[in-house]
């Protein structure tokens, strides 16, 4: 699953992106293609969502209370 980040281009809002802002989205490819021919987007980066290697929960949102029962 590929998403990209764009730059909004156009004078007016890009599926609520106000002109001139960045942002990270996956868009339906054929969208996209018509979003760039017209202005209103332009294609920075093509970005594939990982998750990091080790994942936890913040410090003290378990308590050994609660993982006891």
């Amino acid at each position: 699953m590929t998403h990209g980040l764009y730059l909004v281009c156009g004078t007016r809002a890009y599926r609520g992106h106000q002109p001139g802002t960045v942002f990270v989205g996956r868009l339906d490819p054929l969208a996209e293609q018509r979003a760039i021919d017209r202005g209103s987007i332009e294609l920075l980066e093509r970005i594939t969502p990982t998750l990091p290697e080790l994942v936890s929960l913040p410090a003290g949102w378990i308590t050994d209370k609660e993982s006891n029962g």
